[in-house]
């Protein structure tokens, strides 16, 4: 009834995380480029930063912000700075910019032609890339060939607030069980019952739903 309604989904663990940062770290050691700084993408490429600065042995870790919001939170056709490097001199500094995904590869490309001439040298890593992208990161070891929405830990509450929200339109409510049943079924991944409880606990919270004999639906 609503197989066409979600997209299909991979949901990474966070040990499939340190698998991909691992294997990212092992191709720039096998590539010889030994970055000064990590810059990491807010929001998605800050927590895999993070992890890999550990695995470099590095101390200096920036970021910046790209996305396609402005500041009445309108969405943008193409990525937009919406915080700049802090006040730091890289110009002779080799860098690696990570990011968690590239779909169609815009906001990479963005964040590369914004740090031209700010950097002495600059390489890109993500974790997964989509197939179909245009802008082909440097280092990245999962390459999706069939477009899938893909779930990361650091994301998972973000994206089944929407998802969920979509349910209740969908079916003007819903249990907590039928909610999951139906994620499970179009997106083809497991749904935790803890982690749509929380959704809940928020979406309540909020205002934004109210529950009647274990109903839940939108106000």
């Amino acid at each position: 009834m609503f197989k066409n309604k979600f997209p299909k989904a991979i949901s990474l663990t966070w040990e499939d995380i340190e698998n991909l940062l691992w294997d990212v770290f092992k191709a720039l050691r096998g590539s010889g480029y030994d970055p000064d700084v990590v810059i990491g993408v807010a929001r998605g490429g800050l927590i895999p930063a993070r992890l890999l600065v550990d695995y470099l042995q590095k101390k200096y870790i920036c970021t910046l912000q790209m996305g396609h919001f402005s500041g009445d939170a309108s969405l943008t056709e193409k990525p937009i700075l919406i915080y700049p490097l802090p006040e730091v001199d890289l110009t002779d500094k080799k860098v690696l910019v990570v990011d968690d995904i590239s779909d169609e590869g815009g906001t990479m490309k963005a964040v590369v032609d914004y740090l031209g001439g700010k950097v002495g040298e600059v390489k890109t890593a993500v974790l997964v890339s989509k197939a179909e992208g245009h802008y082909r990161a440097d280092y990245c070891p999962r390459i999706v060939t069939e477009w899938r929405w893909v779930l990361f830990p650091w994301s998972m509450h973000e994206d089944l607030l929407a998802f969920t929200e979509k349910v209740l339109q969908l079916t003007g409510g819903a249990t907590i069980e039928e909610i999951i049943r139906i994620l499970q079924e179009c997106m083809h991944v497991e749904i935790a019952t803890p982690d749509i409880e929380k959704v809940l606990f928020d979406m309540r919270s909020s205002g934004e739903i109210g529950e009647q004999d274990k109903v839940w639906s939108l106000i």
